[in-house]
């Protein structure tokens, strides 16, 4: 463990032992896993030694305001890459409140140009929490105005995701250079599981993830994915399609795959930690699935992918 992250790592302690003390009933302030911080902690004191950790800080703050009969609640969800405050932290909103998806869009943005008005090397949690209390004060007279009946949280998962709507079926195809990190890797299969996607995410060099389901959870999961750090990431193919009546099959009869998984095939090794999965049984695998035109769009006819320059540390 180099210096950095070992100064970096304490200024995380000394960052969620902060916010602890501002949200005590720890309710609003919820730890994704306690053993991690622990962990952290006896790494930067020199109790643990370990080459590399394989866990990162996560943690959830509820934010709420009202204001004249209106309410209205968010989640802001913060994960920290080990190098954080040095790096960008991911940080993303989510909300089962009434707003329009349009209002949601717009206060996502407006806070990532303010996250991206932090500097770098400062803890920036506690900023953001205070801009975001003042600014949902804004958002209150929308509460409630262009949301339709379809867009209401109809379930307890519902209440994860943000203005379901359930007339759109997307299916969403994404390229990345790489995908290595075990960090990321769970983060992408545990957002496809919790929006009940179907589809896949195939690690290594190049990625290749599959999104499908309603727009709006398909929507959400890519939200979440463009805001980590990637040295390539774009969409190469995105379907949209009605969803039938359910006398006509429904969402069901629109799934190519399973429900959302870590697709896994025989791993070629490379130079480094490279590695990729076997490209002939990819082909296959996006055959039987009904998708073998994907394999050229990714691919080429040739089948060779893309060498761009050695890989970073964060993917």
């Amino acid at each position: 463990m180099t210096s950095r992250v070992k100064e970096a790592l304490e200024l995380q302690i000394a960052e969620v032992e902060m916010l602890q003390s501002m949200y005590p009933n720890g309710r609003e302030f919820v730890l994704d896993d306690p053993v991690t911080l622990e962990v952290i902690k006896a790494v930067t004191s020199g109790e643990l030694e370990v080459a590399s950790l394989e866990t990162r800080l996560g943690f959830t703050i509820q934010i709420s305001c009202s204001d004249k009969g209106k309410e209205l609640n968010v989640d802001l969800v913060c994960h920290m890459p080990h190098e954080y405050p040095f790096v960008k932290p991911h940080i993303y909103i989510q909300t089962s409140d009434p707003l329009s998806r349009e209002r949601l869009k717009c206060l996502r943005d407006d806070f990532d140009k303010e996250m991206c008005n932090q500097e770098k090397g400062d803890i920036i949690v506690g900023v953001l929490v205070e801009w975001l209390k003042e600014r949902l004060y804004q958002e209150l007279k929308h509460v409630g105005v262009g949301v339709g009946s379809s867009d209401k949280p109809k379930s307890n998962h519902d209440k994860k995701t943000t203005n379901r709507t359930m007339d759109k079926f997307t299916r969403l195809w994404i390229y990345s250079h790489h995908i290595y990190s075990k960090i990321k890797r769970k983060d992408i299969n545990d957002w496809g599981i919790e929006l009940q996607l179907h589809g896949f995410c195939m690690p290594g060099k190049p990625g290749v993830i599959c999104a499908e389901g309603f727009t709006s959870d398909v929507d959400e999961f890519w939200y979440r994915i463009r805001r980590m750090q990637w040295k390539k990431i774009c969409i190469k193919e995105q379907e949209v399609i009605t969803v039938p009546k359910e006398k006509d099959g429904g969402v069901t009869s629109l799934y190519k795959f399973d429900p959302f998984f870590e697709l896994v095939l025989d791993a070629r090794g490379g130079k480094g930690r490279e590695y990729h999965m076997d490209l002939g049984q990819f082909k296959t695998y996006l055959h039987k699935h009904a998708s073998g035109h994907i394999f050229a769009l990714f691919f080429g006819l040739e089948g060779k992918a893309e060498d761009d320059d050695d890989d970073d540390d964060e993917t």
